[in-house]
């Protein structure tokens, strides 16, 4: 759900602003109506010459991929042309299909005995990949493919249940960043800060010089959600530690509370400018895209938008720090491919398996998709996405512990979605929001 709200919140900053995408999403179909799910061939390439020696007597033939959206076919366009460097004679076709029909569509081709040979899921943030795996649908990874890319980190969880791998992960993290101006903060005097007082301290000396300190969209639920959530991390990462602990935690602690209060302690101080309350998340990227604001505070998958938006800004991204220095880094893992059980060419499938899960293949994937890598090995070409790479903790998504915790009724993340925009307008105190949402969790 969060990934779909994501890139919705992205295109409309495309259609608001003029520019380009975290994160979700209703992706278009990139056919036309009368050529939806046919599928399109990415033409094998030539090996580069620094490329390891290709395997081609023993692996060949056809192999068709399923995509859920469109975000994605540029990085699979390129992992596959790395892929065809190794295997030239396999004959790789994809489909890109629409996230809203992308399971149904899957579903029928399965039971069609018609299923693809890789294709996507949302891995363990959904059940679709657990129940597929119950039902022999999808081919045991474990010992087939090698992870040993994603060792120490925790991206395995996403692709792994009950000790068995079902899918590949890729080195990607979608999460939060602080954007800001580099030029401003030079002329205002200051440096990326080191310590949350610092981060507090500079706002009023932004302000002083003429800037609005942060740009912040808070007509969007969503755009209040990606700056709490790093400003709950660096004034309280304890309660994030107690939930990682415990595995429980109430949504309506005094320290969560008091994240909001902060919030509006800088809105009355001006340091989110007039008329935030009726600013959305595209109006706020504009304010740091034009100089008009030093800093913004929002998801890392609008890198491209900023920078589409003015190639000239100098642009820099860091972490908002902990009071004792750490770099709290909110992010969730993503899922790449798992392999059809009965696929009718075992060998390529597991090659391209292989090969989207190396460093070769999340590199190119990464690259394509300009997002944050989750180990230091990937190093991005956009130094701005490097920038936010340099975090010393990743932590927990409150949104992502919201739907963790939720009972049996009524979702709190419909209501969430409802009524967090009443804090800023006044309409519910940070206290009786976060009772509220507390009163539907199990």
């Amino acid at each position: 759900m969060m990934k779909r709200r994501w890139l919705s919140v992205m295109l409309t900053a495309c259609l608001a602003a003029g520019i380009l995408s975290g994160c979700g999403k209703q992706a278009e179909d990139t056919t036309a109506p009368d050529e939806a799910n046919t599928q399109t061939q990415a033409p094998a390439q030539t090996a580069p010459e620094n490329s390891p020696a290709a395997d081609q007597d023993s692996v060949g033939g056809p192999l068709v991929i399923w995509e859920h959206t469109a975000q994605f076919e540029e990085p699979l366009k390129a992992v596959i042309q790395g892929f065809n460097a190794k295997y030239p004679d396999v004959e790789v076709e994809y489909q890109i299909k629409t996230s809203d029909q992308y399971y149904n569509l899957l579903q029928t081709a399965i039971q069609a005995g018609d299923a693809p040979d890789l294709f996507w899921t949302n891995g363990t943030a959904t059940t679709n990949m657990q129940t597929y795996a119950k039902e022999g649908v999808l081919m045991d990874l474990t010992d087939l493919v090698d992870f040993s890319l994603y060792d120490g980190s925790s991206a395995m969880t996403i692709c792994t249940i009950d000790g068995k791998v079902w899918s590949t992960p890729t080195a990607e993290v979608g999460g939060r960043a602080c954007y800001y101006n580099k030029d401003i903060f030079k002329e205002v005097g200051i440096e990326v800060p080191k310590t949350f007082s610092e981060f507090d301290s500079s706002l009023e000396k932004i302000a002083a010089a003429g800037y609005v300190p942060i740009a912040f969209g808070a007509s969007d639920p969503w755009e209040i959600l990606f700056q709490f959530e790093p400003l709950l991390a660096a004034m309280h990462i304890d309660w994030l530690d107690e939930y990682q602990e415990k595995g429980t935690v109430a949504v309506n602690d005094k320290r969560v509370v008091e994240v909001f209060e902060k919030m509006l302690e800088w809105a009355d101080k001006g340091y989110y400018g007039v008329g935030y309350t009726g600013i959305d998340g595209s109006g706020a990227l504009l304010a740091l895209s034009t100089g008009k604001a030093a800093m913004c505070i929002d998801g890392t998958w609008n890198v491209q938008t900023i920078q589409e938006n003015n190639p000239d800004l100098n642009l820099g991204a860091f972490q908002v720090p902990c009071e004792d220095g750490t770099r709290p880094f909110v992010g969730t893992n993503s899922n790449g491919f798992s392999v059809n059980a009965k696929t009718e060419n075992p060998e390529a499938a597991i090659a391209f398996a292989n090969y989207f899960a190396s460093l070769e293949g999340q590199t190119a994937w990464l690259n394509a998709l300009n997002s944050v890598p989750m180990t230091e090995k990937i190093v991005s070409s956009n130094e701005v996405i490097n920038e936010i790479a340099k975090f010393d903790k990743q932590v927990e998504s409150y949104y992502s512990i919201l739907g963790y915790l939720e009972g049996t009724g009524e979702s709190p993340r419909n209501i969430w979605e409802e009524d967090q925009t009443k804090v800023f307008s006044g309409g519910l105190t940070p206290q009786e929001f976060t009772d509220e949402l507390q009163a539907l969790l199990k």
